[in-house]
């Protein structure tokens, strides 16, 4: 019997108090001899500096942080203070990990609600912050997963479509000094999604529909809106949502609940569903959830049902009302049929 390989988890200790990395050595110490029993491992690193953090993180790939609050600048003096704000800003603008503040002055912690950052008060004990861990065990692994894959992919195209290619990228920024790590960074995403779309048979996961929230911060082309109650979306070109002062007006179509139908019919007969119940007034949009887990949807966008605003109207109030927005990968579908609803041109009856 071929034995299964438990997971190990890796975690970064931001803690200047030896005592503190001394109780975080023991508590991980007795996790890990009953590691079987738990379903995973722990191994972690420790750092009692922000510097010495930010070299880690750039340094080392790591599961999750826990952070003490209260940190001591180099040669400075034990003293209340709330130094571990700074290093969880610079790990939720840099890394898609989890991060523990474990802190006995909870009062200081700035908001970081918005990301995966529990805030956790010392007088709870430690093994609160272990029961964090283990509740976000498989988003850790699941993130890893994808790092992985994404790196695989991101490997594939660098060799074979980049790296050949590379005096071509870099001829012109010899002379303009254009940096060219953003242009090199969309061709490789632009190839990788591809590529991982290709591996599934160009099959895609209902969340990959939106961007929840959206973002930008201007308005764009499938974006979702709530007007009066009722759902919109924005079905103006690009083009015209880029150049606002060129254009009076812009459009939107009605989105209708498909809830009944969509809960009412089997899963294998959703395929007509999905593909808008063969009718060019409609476009099928798939159901979301927010990021408070309530669902919504799914909709047929109503071509036949188009709202107009005025430009400056639209600018002004909009983006305040947007909930989601489609992703690049569903927008042409809809931007296709809509034209293709208004370019009918119909056939004259027949009379006999």
């Amino acid at each position: 019997m071929t034995e299964l390989k438990l997971p190990t988890l890796y975690l970064l200790i931001i803690e200047d108090e030896q005592s503190m990395i001394d109780s975080w050595g023991r508590v991980f110490e007795r996790h890990n001899h009953d590691k079987e029993k738990q379903g995973f491992g722990i191994d972690f690193v420790t750092a009692t500096s922000i510097a010495a953090s930010e070299a880690l993180l750039e340094a080392r790939r790591f599961d999750a942080v826990i952070v003490d609050l209260g940190l001591r600048g180099e040669g400075e003096a034990a003293e209340l203070n709330s130094e571990g704000n700074k290093i969880v800003k610079f790990i939720v603008s840099s890394q898609p990990i989890g991060v523990v503040i474990y802190t006995g002055q909870i009062q200081e912690a700035e908001d970081f609600s918005k990301y995966f950052v529990k805030v956790i008060d010392k007088s709870n004990g430690q093994h609160k912050v272990l029961e964090w861990i283990e509740e976000n065990k498989s988003v850790f692994l699941g993130i890893r997963e994808t790092e992985i894959a994404f790196r695989g992919e991101t490997a594939r195209v660098f060799f074979s479509q980049i790296w050949q290619r590379w005096k071509f990228w870099t001829d012109g920024a010899k002379t303009s000094g254009e940096d060219i790590s953003k242009p090199v960074a969309r061709h490789i995403l632009a190839h990788v999604h591809d590529a991982l779309l290709s591996a599934d048979e160009d099959m895609a996961h209902p969340e990959e529909a939106y961007f929840m929230p959206p973002l930008k911060d201007r308005l764009d082309t499938g974006d979702l809106v709530t007007i009066d109650g009722e759902k919109w979306i924005i079905v103006s070109p690009r083009c015209d949502l880029a150049n606002p002062k060129k254009v009076d007006t812009i459009l939107l179509a009605r989105c209708v609940e498909h809830i009944k139908v969509w809960t009412e019919t089997k899963d294998k007969d959703k395929n007509r569903i999905i593909q808008h119940e063969g009718s060019p007034k409609q476009h099928f949009l798939f159901p979301l959830r927010d990021n408070e887990g309530n669902a919504h949807g799914p909709w047929m966008v109503q071509f036949h049902n188009i709202k107009s605003l005025p430009t400056a109207e639209a600018m002004s109030v909009l983006p305040t009302l947007r909930f989601a927005s489609l992703s690049p990968l569903f927008v042409p579908s809809l931007v296709e049929r809509f034209g293709s609803y208004f370019s009918r041109i119909g056939t004259p009856g027949f009379s006999s």
